[in-house]
């Protein structure tokens, strides 16, 4: 759902999944939620908005959260963080790995994580 070095969301194709997911999300009022950023291997531009895909899987986070919010969570249940592009799904030597390297990750916590 994101281009490289972008945290914007592409929202047209993940507008349904994102809604889905906050109905979901919002039948748990006594849970809290990880939102976890990734990015690919490609470094960031440092002159850009991310010096570092730590900094680039932080805000895709983030934006991932106002859509939720948007969509009716509550944003007190949740935390995010960012990899950058320590925690692979698949190779970054392919344009479809990296795809989907780009990626956020959505958990729900146990109760001792809370």
């Amino acid at each position: 759902f994101f281009r490289p070095a972008t945290a914007e969301i592409n929202i047209e194709e993940s507008r349904s999944m994102l809604q889905r997911l906050s109905g979901l999300l919002v039948t748990m009022p006594d849970r809290k939620f990880r939102i976890e950023g990734h990015t690919d291997s490609l470094p960031t531009d440092p002159n850009g908005p991310w010096p570092t895909n730590w900094e680039l899987s932080t805000a895709r986070s983030v934006n991932v959260l106002k859509y939720l919010t948007e969509f009716g969570v509550n944003e007190q249940q949740f935390q995010v963080s960012g990899f950058a592009d320590t925690v692979p799904l698949a190779n970054n030597n392919t344009p479809e790995g990296r795809a989907y390297n780009r990626r956020v990750d959505i958990v729900i916590l146990s109760e001792g994580h809370q």
